[in-house]
């Protein structure tokens, strides 16, 4: 992967409504199962902590456990889209995201009757659906996470924002300090590409708060699958991905 893919319409579009989608994610996993991260595995990590220092044995589990099964998705995401650029195949990431729409349907699906009915259990008290519930949600956030950057298409991460709001300060410091017209008009285009990273976090979080009580936990995740399959589309119609160099395979 190039340490610096070049930012073209196409990728910006893509990177900015796959971390939409993080946020979103991110934010239905915090309000529907049991306030355990999809995404933000600072958060869970954190937390681990948190309650192990209270004596709240399983809730601390449950956090690590989906630091695990995130770990597990990142793996198989990476290593899938790895061997598929050595065999020559470029639609690595329309792949890599159809797991992810897939695991969210199947979370919708499937999730609704098993929390309305309490069969999941609590996060003081978790029956293995919810384990089952937090796995599909963690695994389609470690997919995506990994699946721009492993393509070479752009070297971001699209289900946290620390990392671009570091990115940030030092893009806006560079174009401060830069001393050549070049760089002066590249560093602007880069901080205003990870600000608007940050915002479309901010606003799948924001959508994902407000319409959750609207539409119900079976439908308001239809918004993420349906962003992804745009993407999806996008990626098949006109490959993302370059073609690995023969020397690579």
């Amino acid at each position: 992967m190039a340490d610096t893919p070049p930012l073209t319409a196409r990728r910006v579009f893509v990177g900015t409504v796959l971390t939409a989608v993080g946020g979103f994610v991110d934010c239905f996993s915090f309000l529907t199962l049991g306030s355990v991260y999809a995404a933000t595995m600072s958060g869970n990590t954190v937390l681990i902590a948190v309650h192990a220092g209270k004596g709240e044995t399983s809730s601390a589990l449950l956090h690590a456990y989906m630091v695990g099964v995130f770990l597990l998705g990142l793996l198989v995401s990476a290593g899938a889209i790895e061997l598929g650029l050595r065999r020559g195949l470029r639609r690595v990431l329309a792949l890599a995201l159809a797991i992810e729409a897939a695991c969210l349907a199947a979370l919708a699906l499937w999730g609704t009757p098993l929390l309305a009915s309490g069969a999941a259990g609590t996060p003081q008290q978790p029956h293995w659906p919810l384990y089952a519930l937090l796995a599909l949600a963690a695994i389609a956030m470690g997919t995506q996470n990994t699946s721009l950057r492993m393509a070479g298409i752009l070297s971001i991460f699209t289900t946290h924002v620390t990392g671009t709001l570091t990115r940030l300060g030092e893009q806006l410091v560079n174009a401060l300090f830069a001393r050549s017209a070049e760089t002066m008009s590249a560093n602007p285009a880069s901080a205003g590409f990870s600000a608007g990273l940050l915002l479309a976090f901010l606003f799948g979080a924001f959508a994902a708060s407000e319409l959750l009580p609207l539409w119900g936990m079976a439908n308001v995740l239809a918004l993420p699958i349906a962003l992804l399959l745009i993407v999806i589309a996008a990626d098949l119609l006109q490959p993302l991905a370059e073609r690995r160099p023969a020397c690579e395979g």
